[in-house]
């Protein structure tokens, strides 16, 4: 179960509108409940398809945007769900397909506070951070042709000695825990084979993985906790910062009052609470200078300035 976060304008919807339509058996919805899961009971159970979702803030409710999300986690990871209560009865088995979901920061950071994060989404979702907005904007869609290779089931388990299957795994960590991190590097690395049509895994696919997984690693940085497991939050002004840093070449105070549809005292203001990130290159200009540490973060998370 992917959670794909990244602020609006930034390619999401473009990007699950080019897989509805390139995807053998793709499925688009805008949310679903756990109970109101017993209408595509017989939809997905024996799936191996892919469900899409353009965008969480369209789910309706805070309700039904956790209990989407909390559903599909199960479903994705354990195969089957069902609920037998006097409202709803049914049963889902052999899912083996994936979900796709959409979501904005902030929406982010609402789902980071709910108390299921611990029990069940962080351990069963991989949170992507697309990182860039786009700096030419065309209305030309993308026209891309897929060969979805072979069945992963036919792809070996990888060795575990490559060099690079260290690095992969202190990234996998910042999300799941050691036995879930083991677990999806190598469903990772078999998927990035089997695309390629090969019963094996080679250096190269860690390689790529590697390429894939770096954005994972703002996680660290933008969550907060004041216990061990609870008193979650997330720094949303932070998270807003690296995307405009990793964006454009030279950012300036203009910029992100026009990316965030506000005024640039506002912009000033919600600066003051991380100008530990930066430093401002004259006031004449407006222009903003990353500090050593968010040089740091950005080229870790795979940005190159």
């Amino acid at each position: 179960c992917l959670l794909m976060v990244a602020p609006s304008g930034c390619g999401k919807s473009v990007m699950t509108d080019t897989l509805k339509l390139i995807h053998p058996d793709a499925v688009s919805l805008l949310s679903i409940t756990k109970a109101r899961l017993t209408d595509y009971k017989d939809t997905f159970s024996n799936f191996f398809g892919v469900v899409l979702m353009d965008d969480m803030a369209g789910a309706g409710s805070p309700y039904e945007r956790k209990d989407t999300i909390t559903a599909f986690s199960q479903l994705c990871y354990s195969h089957t769900i069902s609920k037998h209560t006097w409202t709803s009865d049914f049963e889902i088995s052999n899912f083996f397909g994936a979900a796709i979901m959409n979501i904005q920061p902030a929406l982010l950071a609402e789902v980071y506070a709910y108390p299921e994060w611990e029990g069940i989404i962080q351990d069963k979702t991989l949170r992507y951070y697309h990182l860039y907005r786009p700096t030419s904007p065309t209305r030309t869609k993308p026209n891309i042709e897929v060969d979805w290779g072979i069945d992963i089931d036919l792809v070996h388990t990888p060795r575990h000695d490559y060099k690079l299957y260290k690095t992969l795994d202190d990234i996998a960590s910042i999300q799941w825990s050691d036995s879930r991190a083991y677990e999806y590097i190598d469903m990772l690395l078999r998927g990035i084979a089997a695309l390629d049509r090969r019963q094996d895994v080679n250096n190269n696919d860690l390689i790529l993985l590697h390429k894939l997984m770096k954005p994972m690693t703002v996680e660290k940085h933008i969550f907060r906790k004041s216990g061990f497991e609870t008193g979650r939050w997330m720094d949303t002004n932070l998270a807003a910062v690296l995307v405009e840093f990793a964006s454009w070449k030279k950012i300036n105070i203009d910029r992100i009052a026009r990316d965030y549809k506000v005024s640039p005292s506002t912009v000033y203001r919600l600066l003051a609470d991380i100008k530990e990130w930066f430093v401002e290159d004259s006031i004449k200009s407006k222009m903003l200078v990353p500090k050593l540490e968010l040089k740091r973060v950005l080229k870790e998370a795979g940005v190159e300035r």
